[in-house]
């Protein structure tokens, strides 16, 4: 592996084990229509939510007005969760994405996602009643019982959560980054601000000779300069012109066509 590759997955598995345990309890047992938002007033006692929101929100927030979805490309645990399942043996070697109208028409449900998780915030978040109140105490964050009795109290909403998630698992075997290219909501809102960050990916394109090896080889499969791009930073070390850096936007991306 070259050095950003190398670097690149340090910080993702440095990430994933500092949130492992937060993301679990938000998947099978957070009580409230959207994990992760309302941590400082959930009623559960065994949850490191409390400690780890502020950080993390305010990390992915800074993240974004610096350097757009860098966050996605170098930190997000399901990004690395992909990354490896992308390449299992035996399947596809690239992940490549369909291709035609049928891909450019999905990438658009994200932004769709996006505005459900807005609306489910302000309906089943932002409540002085929740839907349900509990306090799940349990000797340890992976015990069982605990998510059974989540489960059973969190109707449908475990249940929705749990098959998203398969879904993502599953789709990520056959598309690169699946869930990032189709469902996540962070990264819609994310990709907003790849048009307005500070630092970003560069395309020189006087010196590139469009060779195709980007987007063929990115893992997104798309090019620098778009809303789609997560600044991974692998088409800088991998260009064999060195047409693609990083620094200092020279203009505004373009809208996701590849």
């Amino acid at each position: 592996m070259q050095p950003i590759t190398i670097w690149r997955r340090i910080t993702q598995v440095a990430f994933l084990g500092l949130t492992g345990t937060w993301l679990t309890f938000g998947w099978l047992r957070c009580p409230y229509g959207v994990p992760f938002v309302s941590c400082q007033s959930c009623p559960s006692t065994d949850c490191p939510g409390r400690y780890l929101q502020p950080w993390v929100v305010g990390f992915i927030a800074l993240s974004a007005v610096f350097s757009g979805r860098v966050f996605c490309g170098w930190a997000c645990p399901m990004g690395l969760v992909q990354d490896a399942l992308c390449r299992v043996p035996k399947l596809p070697a690239t992940c490549r994405p369909p291709f035609g109208r049928v891909d450019r028409y999905l990438k658009y449900l994200k932004y769709l996602a996006l505005v459900v998780v807005v609306l489910l915030i302000f309906t089943h978040n932002l409540q002085w009643a929740r839907p349900y109140e509990y306090v799940t105490r349990s000797p340890s964050l992976w015990n069982l019982e605990a998510v059974k009795v989540a489960w059973d109290l969190g109707g449908g909403a475990y249940k929705i959560r749990f098959g998203i998630l398969a879904i993502a698992i599953i789709g990520a075997l056959f598309v690169t980054r699946f869930f990032c290219r189709y469902m996540c909501p962070l990264g819609a809102l994310l990709g907003i601000f790849n048009m307005i960050s500070f630092f970003g990916l560069r395309h020189a394109k006087d010196h590139c000779d469009h060779c195709g090896k980007y987007p063929r080889e990115c893992i997104t499969y798309t090019v620098p300069e778009t809303t789609e791009c997560v600044m991974c930073g692998e088409c800088v070390q991998g260009c064999p012109t060195k047409a693609i850096s990083y620094g200092l936007r020279s203009r505004k991306p373009t809208a996701p066509n590849h």
